[in-house]
């Protein structure tokens, strides 16, 4: 009986023991899972909101970010690609070949034109002497430099052309406004002494375009300085002679940084300490044009935009026209219209010109009788192109336009074409011009051309396109992510507090 006592007494002191042991356990587990819940309750509170509100602000913080990047601030991403273009442009030039000048001169036929070309270079510009001003402006000079690319061009350079000879057309520019007998007579002797009786050259297409080449005109020039003032602002002959590796074709440029206005970024706001061209009405300078390299983030949604060419001193605006893929990038196209060269307020003092053509002598001191168009006279007066053959304007060969990305106006395509021309007219006292008909005679025009490489329009497609579309995404998953977490835990709390555990007591 005692021992039977004893038995039952030890079996209920282990299994109070147990009922013990496992009522500790259970509220260590009990305390664990609460801290558990809490955990989950307000990860899913933040996912949550996070999310919600992140989805709703990303637009305006992406934006922001954009916006800080296309700022102009010294040794940024942006400042790299602006100092110096990552990919080279390429310039192809065309000369035009006067087949027919002695039965131009003789018999009155309009001069024939033969395109040769294109002569391709390589052309590189890199920003020097950059200079950040307090007033949110940076200065800076471009040094540009070209390099023959005989793969992708039409021709070489040892071509001989055949053109005007632009010294004598200075000469006798100079001749017609002092309008003395006397000069006339003295530069006609001088003409004939060293031989010097055709108002055209030939010589070959690498002279003409940048190596230049030495006129005997212009020694007669010279020795003419020493009976009356005359200055011809030429030491060698050639269309683009002295540009290349200059830093001072482009002049001194100041244009705005973006900084505390990003809608002013790229602007110029002077040329050469000019901050407009006098010589122009006001609404010919060149307020709001850009400098060509950054714009003003909302450019692409305007109807027209502006840029600013030194070579021309003014700006050119283009129309928007419609829209446009680069490497699947949409951009917005911008083309330049008969507008352009209306010459509603570049007139010389003489009067204006029909629209097409601009005179150059309008920029600063350069008294050159050279006239810019578009090529082959596009988009000009039909008598332009009349009084010489072999012009054939064409619209995709011959547009001046610009491709903007769509969203943040980064550009994505440069196709500026420009042709050269030079005023010829007969001066009856000036034996060598006596013969020449009064004409605009083409003798170059250029193609300057950019697109965006394959490695930056793919960066751009993901910063422009992917970026926007798919992060909110993210947001709204960690949103979503959030909410199931806190339904989850909801359903925890419940089935803790309905829970009930029952302890056997032994007393």
């Amino acid at each position: 009986m005692v021992k039977l006592y004893h038995l039952t007494m030890s079996h209920d002191i282990e299994e109070t023991e147990r009922l013990i042991t496992a009522k500790d356990e259970h509220k260590d587990s009990k305390c664990c899972g609460f801290w558990c819940q809490l955990v989950l309750s307000l990860l899913g509170i933040i996912f949550l909101f996070t999310g919600i509100i992140m989805a709703d602000l990303w637009p305006q913080i992406f934006d922001n970010i954009m916006k800080n990047k296309l700022e102009l601030e010294n040794n940024t991403l942006t400042y790299e690609y602006w100092k110096q273009i990552p990919a080279p442009l390429h310039m192809s030039v065309y000369l035009f070949n006067w087949t027919n000048p002695e039965a131009t001169l003789q018999t009155g036929d309009l001069p024939i034109l033969q395109q040769l070309g294109p002569y391709v270079f390589r052309e590189n510009r890199t920003k020097v002497n950059v200079t950040f001003n307090n007033n949110e402006t940076v200065t800076y000079m471009q040094l540009k430099s070209w390099k023959f690319d005989q793969s992708l061009s039409n021709g070489s350079l040892s071509d001989h052309v055949t053109t005007i000879n632009i010294v004598v057309n200075i000469l006798g520019e100079k001749l017609q406004a002092m309008n003395k007998h006397w000069i006339y007579v003295l530069t006609n002797y001088y003409l004939k002494l060293s031989n010097i009786n055709k108002p055209y050259v030939t010589r070959t297409a690498g002279e003409l375009i940048f190596d230049g080449y030495e006129d005997p005109l212009l020694d007669i020039a010279i020795k003419l300085k020493a009976f009356f003032p005359i200055d011809i602002p030429l030491k060698k002959v050639g269309w683009l002679y002295g540009m290349n590796m200059s830093t001072s074709s482009d002049g001194l440029i100041n244009m705005y940084t973006g900084k505390n206005d990003i809608e002013n970024v790229g602007l110029v706001h002077s040329v050469n300490y000019n901050t407009k061209l006098n010589v122009f009405k006001k609404d010919c300078s060149y307020s709001n044009a850009s400098a060509g390299d950054l714009w003003p983030e909302h450019t692409a949604m305007q109807p027209n935009m502006s840029i600013y060419i030194p070579g021309i001193c003014s700006a050119i605006t283009m129309l928007n026209n419609n829209y446009t893929f680069i490497n699947g990038i949409k951009g917005v196209e911008f083309v330049a219209g008969s507008d352009v060269f209306n010459n509603t307020c570049y007139c010389p003092t003489s009067g204006c010109l029909l629209p097409g053509v601009r005179p150059l002598s309008l920029c600063g001191d350069n008294a050159l009788p050279i006239f810019i168009s578009f090529p082959h006279f596009y988009l000009a007066d039909k008598s332009y192109r009349k009084s010489v053959i072999g012009m054939n304007p064409n619209r995709t060969l011959h547009e001046f336009k610009m491709i903007l990305e769509n969203d943040y106006s980064i550009p994505l395509g440069v196709y500026a074409r420009l042709q050269f021309n030079i005023k010829v007219k007969p001066i009856k006292e000036l034996k060598i011009l006596k013969n020449m008909p009064e004409i605009y005679l083409p003798v170059f025009w250029f193609s300057e051309s950019f697109e965006i490489p394959r490695n930056m329009s793919d960066q751009l497609l993901i910063v422009t396109n992917v970026l926007p579309m798919f992060v909110p995404y993210v947001w709204l998953i960690l949103a979503l992510s959030g909410c199931i977490m806190l339904v989850f835990s909801t359903y925890l709390w419940v089935s803790r507090k309905n829970e009930s555990f029952t302890i056997l007591d032994p007393m």
